[in-house]
């Protein structure tokens, strides 16, 4: 039975999805050691938490694309190679520009893996399952982002950061090969073919609810990671201890898988996926205010319940923005595409949105104004949902 389970190809995908955004994750509780190991100030310090997303920003449409054409498996794997390359290149990194090369790297890598593994979930699960799987899938991003605060901090006491980055990519080349051995997908029928692939990238862009779900996943994840990745050093200023910080900021993470998984489990229950976002952009915006307001108004503990509510509740976008882009792709080699145009638009909110928060912050010196950079998204995004839904019905 148990090694049914380790042949099981749905494990193996969603466990490299997990990986994949433990890199993602990795940098936030890191980031107090690299300001110091390399004088990062806190502009510098958010271009290196989205770095990573830069190869989504300027490539995930037309790799999605490709990927149709060349095998979904293969991108599957070459992303975790990518991975584990870029973490176990570590001992090279001696300057702030090879840290931002191979944070590129690793976000090439990272895209490759989350553009492959949900359309190869399409062809290998019944569409019975899909709601549930697709929120089991929708959690790689806060459960991987939970499991890099939880550990790194403690890592760092026993291992310096750059030992801990070779290890972890090593682990990514472990994953690749379970990946090659127990998943199998159809292979592409024919060989590339650039017209059709060109085709692909237009039918995909000239699809309006896609380009609806881009925008409406780049408003949830920008705010997200920003929060998210500068939480640690929020709590440092409030002098709290890293390995405290890191604990606090996994929670934070780790309700984010429960909110993803709850969406899931409601959309298979039936529950509306505008009612589900749009509660969700409302919870973000409130919550974003109770996280950052003064510890003078309000105590630590209202504060840490606004950004549990942050975060829960936000985990409820990911899992209906990917049900849907399942199941309202122009047509089924359009797939990979599809979510290649919402990571792309995510990934450019993912870019410029932390270096900004950072750079406001440093200018004002208040953390507060990140919960103005919320409001500002979580209010586009319910506007974008209720003219996506009002226009299609049938996927409300």
């Amino acid at each position: 039975m148990q090694v049914q389970v380790f042949r099981s190809p749905e494990l193996w995908i969603i466990v490299a999805g997990y990986s994949a955004a433990v890199h993602v994750g990795k940098l936030s509780p890191a980031i107090p050691v690299f300001r110091q190991a390399f004088d990062l100030s806190l502009l510098q310090a958010g271009l290196a938490l989205s770095l990573v997303q830069a190869a989504g920003m300027l490539f995930a449409l037309l790799i999605g694309a490709f990927s149709a054409h060349i095998g979904l498996k293969r991108c599957l794997i070459t992303g975790l190679c990518a991975l584990g390359l870029a973490s176990s290149s570590s001992l090279l990194i001696d300057h702030v520009v090879s840290l931002f090369f191979f944070r590129f790297i690793e976000g090439l890598g990272f895209l490759l893996v989350t553009l492959s593994a949900p359309a190869i979930l399409k062809q290998i699960c019944a569409p019975e399952t899909m709601s549930l799987k697709m929120g089991i899938w929708s959690s790689y991003m806060g459960l991987g982002v939970c499991l890099a605060l939880l550990s790194i901090p403690v890592l760092f006491q026993y291992f310096d950061w750059k030992s801990v980055w070779f290890f972890l990519g090593i682990f990514s080349f472990l994953l690749a090969f379970c990946c090659h051995r127990f998943v199998h997908v159809a292979r592409p029928s024919t060989s590339f073919d650039f017209s059709a692939f060109w085709d692909t990238v237009k039918v995909t862009i000239r699809h309006p609810p896609i380009v609806c779900l881009a925008l409406i996943f780049a408003c949830y994840t920008s705010q997200w990671l920003t929060m998210i990745g500068f939480l640690p050093s929020i709590y440092l200023s409030h002098h709290i201890r890293l390995e405290l910080a890191g604990v606090l900021t996994a929670g934070v993470a780790f309700v984010n898988v429960v909110g993803t998984l709850t969406a899931g489990y409601l959309m298979q229950r039936g529950m509306k996926s505008k009612q589900l976002m749009i509660f969700g952009f409302s919870m973000m915006c409130l919550g974003s205010w109770l996280a950052l307001e003064d510890a003078i108004i309000l105590p630590f503990a209202l504060q840490y319940l606004g950004v549990i509510f942050f975060s829960l509740f936000g985990g409820f976008i990911p899992t209906v923005v990917f049900a849907i882009c399942l199941n309202c792709a122009p047509r089924a080699n359009a797939v990979a595409s599809s979510f290649g145009l919402v990571l792309q638009v995510s990934a450019l909110g993912q870019f410029m949105i932390p270096p900004l928060s950072g750079l406001l912050v440093g200018h004002t010196h208040d953390w507060s104004n990140i919960a103005w950079i919320s409001t500002v998204l979580s209010a586009t995004g319910i506007v974008i949902v209720t003219l996506l839904m009002t226009r299609y019905q049938k996927i409300a």
